[in-house]
């Protein structure tokens, strides 16, 4: 039986700098009902979800996470109609009216880069942005068919709290435990190696480190840097070099089959104080 093991139970929002050259993580338009990438829209009357948790932008123009304890309102109800939100490539989650006029957006940080960015709507029932990425396993070719495909083998989950798509910073997969999305498992295999296997077709990436160690595992860090280790500690694989900022971040599968590392956490709505709206003036 597959299992999944999470030292930290806090989970925090990640972002992370575009350091890699080979390959490009794409705009999502379609994707997960509990992430929003850069370049998708939650339009009027959708939401982001996650167990009892919601993330909403509402018919009245209003963006609220129901969490059953300290939630989150944008305050822009009735400031607009058909109202969209969609994740910039500065991190900043934007609310913009039928007519394309912007009634909110979040704080961008201070040292935001341009790059792809994700907000996970978390286990704890917070939102975050992390980003820009840091890591990813290279474009897969897709079909429409293929997304309209169901998840394959979900993911067992532990009884602390794990999200089938995501892995947080000091959480680890082991013997065969893996991630799910649509048709797509990243799967730390109990020969030692690390694979993105799509169903049907098998083995889309893998780390190469099959037979090279015993007890394998593979960690993402608060650097964002995911490695591979053996149960005597010696690294046998490790994606590219960490980032410069120490903190939170989340490796998410998505389902265009790809496996992306954002961080660190630029925005949040647990850290957000301030709930008013901030109105474009016009």
């Amino acid at each position: 039986m597959a299992v999944v093991i999470s030292p930290s139970s806090t989970f925090l929002i990640l972002s992370s700098v575009l350091l890699s050259t080979l390959f490009s993580p794409p705009l999502a338009f379609a994707q997960e009902n509990n992430a929003l990438l850069t370049g998708g829209v939650l339009a009027t009357d959708r939401q982001l979800s996650y167990l009892e948790f919601s993330f909403v932008m509402q018919d009245d123009c209003n963006l609220v996470l129901y969490n059953k304890g300290s939630g989150f309102t944008s305050n822009t109800h009735r400031r607009g109609v058909d109202c969209s939100l969609t994740l910039n490539d500065l991190g900043q989650l934007v609310i913009r009216t039928s007519n394309n006029q912007t009634v909110w957006t979040s704080p961008v940080s201070a040292t935001a880069r341009r790059g792809s960015y994700a907000a996970v709507l978390r286990p704890d029932g917070q939102v975050a942005v992390y980003g820009p990425a840091l890591w990813w396993t290279p474009a897969l070719r897709s079909n429409a068919s293929a997304a309209a495909d169901a998840d394959a083998n979900g993911l067992r989950l532990a009884k602390v709290p794990m999200v089938k798509n995501v892995l947080f910073s000091s959480q680890i997969l082991y013997d065969n435990a893996e991630l799910a999305s649509r048709d797509y498992t990243f799967v730390m295999q109990n020969d030692c190696n690390l694979a993105l296997v799509k169903a049907a077709q098998g083995v889309k990436w893998q780390s190469g480190t099959s037979g090279n160690g015993h007890n394998c595992f593979v960690r993402l860090d608060h650097q964002g840097q995911l490695a591979v280790l053996d149960d005597q500690y010696n690294t046998l694989w490790t994606s590219n070099p960490a980032g410069s900022a120490r903190g939170d971040y989340v490796l998410l599968l998505q389902i265009n089959g790809q496996a992306v590392v954002y961080g660190p956490v630029v925005w949040s709505t647990s850290s957000a104080v301030h709930l008013h709206a901030l109105v474009q003036e016009s």
